[in-house]
């Protein structure tokens, strides 16, 4: 674990992790002192991609803190932001890979998914234009419909960490695509059209 640290208006802004994220610990604090120095007092909150945070003055410094994906991140916070970066890496790389540029989701939204799915080995997750404000528009369903069940159960995105961490690099795709996945491995992404962009 590092520290990476960065002056902004004269005080020291610290963010934690391990050390192969270092670049993206950077790039957080990159985008932290293009906001408005008024803005950046104790407690003040920030989404930046899927996560969401928080600055912290404490007596060596300014600490950058996150929710706590490990225990209840509505409630919980850590200093290590080593999962918050990682995420943002995998869904970065990604996306650049297919050559699109991202919509916002957060650790907080819901995904809707068919039960029992996210224990399959072939599963695809599809993303719909018509959804509300805490709902990723993201539905998860089995490959083969003759094992499909009509019951429904709702996650956090976050809790994917825990069951299905190979899906978090996908959440970031926009409205109107399909992934299509085998056991932790992607095999396709699917435009509006059918047409599969993902080159392996």
């Amino acid at each position: 674990m590092i520290n990476i640290t960065r002056s902004i208006d004269n005080k020291l802004f610290i963010a934690k992790t391990e050390n192969y994220l270092a670049e993206q610990a950077e790039s957080l604090l990159e985008l932290i002192s293009r906001i408005e120095v008024e803005k950046l007092k104790n407690n003040f909150k920030i989404q930046i991609g899927f996560s969401i945070y928080t600055i912290l003055e404490e007596n060596d410094g300014i600490h950058v803190i996150a929710s706590d994906y490990k225990n209840n991140p509505f409630t919980d916070k850590t200093e290590d932001l080593t999962i918050h970066l990682w995420i943002q890496l995998e869904q970065g790389q990604l996306l650049k890979q297919i050559k699109l540029e991202g919509e916002m989701i957060s650790f907080q939204d819901k995904i809707i998914c068919a039960k029992g799915v996210l224990e399959l080995d072939d599963i695809y997750l599809e993303r719909n234009e018509d959804h509300e404000e805490g709902d990723s528009g993201w539905y998860i369903g089995p490959v083969n419909e003759s094992i499909s069940n009509e019951e429904l159960e709702a996650y956090y995105t976050y809790q994917l960490l825990k069951i299905r961490p190979e899906l978090i690099k996908t959440l970031s795709i926009p409205c109107g695509y399909m992934v299509v996945f085998n056991k932790d491995k992607i095999e396709a992404i699917l435009d509006k059209n059918d047409i599969d962009i993902f080159k392996k």
